[in-house]
């Protein structure tokens, strides 16, 4: 019995670094989820500038993942193209509120047909 007691007492650390690491990436994941949401929406509006522009100028809520923490998203977009068909960037980042740490982040360019 002193034996197993002692294995569980060494065990111990190693359980909660797990359990530690289980809830981080957790939130990561949902991070990662919400990014390629907005990735996604971006694609799927009207191929004019008006319309990507107003997308990107909207308020995104905040979210609070099953283990609590709250994430913002922050997004911005370029320019819209001098001569069209053309590109703009999108770039989109979710941070986690509680620590101001931006956990995923990424860009992409957007096709645009028209200014409206």
């Amino acid at each position: 019995m002193f034996v197993l007691a002692l294995l569980s007492l060494a065990l111990a650390p190693a359980l909660i670094a797990g359990l530690k690491q289980s809830a981080a990436n957790a939130v990561l994941t949902s991070a990662t989820h919400i990014l390629a949401s907005r990735l996604d929406q971006v694609r799927l509006q009207s191929a004019s500038c008006a319309s990507v522009s107003a997308f990107a100028a909207a308020s995104v809520p905040d979210f609070t993942d099953t283990s609590g923490a709250v994430l913002r998203v922050s997004q911005s977009l370029g320019g819209c193209p001098a001569t069209y068909p053309g590109t703009v960037s999108y770039s989109v980042s979710v941070l986690r509120t509680d620590t101001s740490a931006v956990l995923v982040s990424a860009s992409t360019l957007v096709f645009i047909q028209s200014a409206n």
